[in-house]
């Protein structure tokens, strides 16, 4: 499942680990993080939030999310279930970002 955290920190419970943007966490480790008390508020306040498919999402939602995301394996997976263009350009975009490789029209 896609987890979303919207926090600047790593958030870390139940041995999961959440690294800011978007995570790929099984669901029963997702269950043992959320019941722990401090996560529970987080995912309460909006800070942690449990997304729907990629393939789901607006179009707008689902490129921000792909911008949020800073784990080349999420983005990676996030193409094998990507058909729109735009996402598929953005999660290459993000990619390139990560890996700090400058386009070369831009230098």
């Amino acid at each position: 499942m896609l987890v979303h955290n919207k926090g600047k920190y790593v958030r870390h419970a139940e041995e999961v680990m959440l690294v800011p943007g978007a995570n790929q966490v099984e669901s029963s480790d997702f269950e043992r993080f959320s019941s722990h008390p401090l996560m529970k508020k987080l995912i309460d306040d909006g800070e942690i939030i449990l997304q729907k498919r990629l393939k789901d999402m607006k179009p707008d939602d689902a490129i921000d999310l792909v911008k949020d995301t800073f784990s080349l394996a999420v983005l990676e997976e996030m193409k094998t279930v990507e058909k729109r263009k735009a996402v598929l350009e953005a999660i290459d975009s993000q990619a390139v970002v990560i890996q700090g490789k400058a386009d070369e029209s831009e230098e």
